[in-house]
């Protein structure tokens, strides 16, 4: 499947860089630049959920996507508890992934949007769309790309609260089937690295029984 995929690519236009196991994947992860990763779950060596776990940690923020032959919730949560931006099972079709990587290289800046010079301000909070960057209180904050759609949907319109559903719904760019709790993993990641205190978020509101909403005056 790695060889095939890598070929489908490749006759796309796409540069290519595929490895047989975890660490060697891991080894090129750390030392190239990349516009998208595409991870098996389950690999030699390591498993995919190890190495997106050690790439996030040295502040890798590169798209991720999770190909794997587990569908269960529980996978899916786990998936994206490790910082992955996507979760595609198998069996797949070539075309939904080409799809999909499209959509992350989008949120990931690879594909460039219209030049447009629009910033977001809340509070200490400043959105810049056109930088791709996000500063609070004059620090910058690291987020992946979907985090930061999040954040900028969010900030579109400050308190208006967005049911689970509508932000799954905004966010992803190919239709979504699935629980709509899966947004709760990358609703906590952003408030941990938003937020001074996220068991008490100052920015990013719960709002019971419906979803999130961001704080007009935080």
């Amino acid at each position: 499947m790695r060889l095939l995929l890598a070929e489908y690519f490749r006759r796309l236009g796409f540069t290519v860089d595929e490895r047989e196991n975890g660490m060697a994947a891991l080894e090129a992860a750390l030392a190239g630049r990349f516009d998208c990763f595409i991870f098996d779950v389950s690999m030699p060596g390591m498993s995919g959920l190890d190495l997106l776990k050690r790439v996030r940690d040295r502040g890798i923020q590169t798209p991720a996507l999770f190909l794997t032959a587990h569908d269960a919730l529980s996978d899916k949560v786990a998936g994206f508890e490790a910082g992955a931006d996507d979760y595609l099972a198998k069996p797949f079709s070539p075309r939904e992934l080409e799809y999909r990587v499209e959509a992350l290289l989008r949120r990931g800046g690879s594909v460039a949007p219209e030049p447009d010079g629009e910033r977001i301000e809340v509070g200490g909070l400043i959105i810049d769309k056109r930088r791709h960057e996000v500063i609070r209180d004059g620090d910058r904050i690291d987020l992946t790309p979907l985090e930061f759609q999040i954040l900028e949907l969010l900030a579109s319109e400050p308190g208006r609260a967005w049911s689970r559903n509508a932000l799954l719904d905004r966010v992803w760019s190919t239709d979504y089937e699935g629980y709509q709790r899966n947004i709760d993993p990358h609703i906590n990641r952003l408030r941990k690295k938003l937020e001074t205190d996220p068991k008490n978020p100052r920015y990013v509101l719960t709002v019971r029984g419906v979803g999130y909403k961001l704080n007009e005056v935080p």
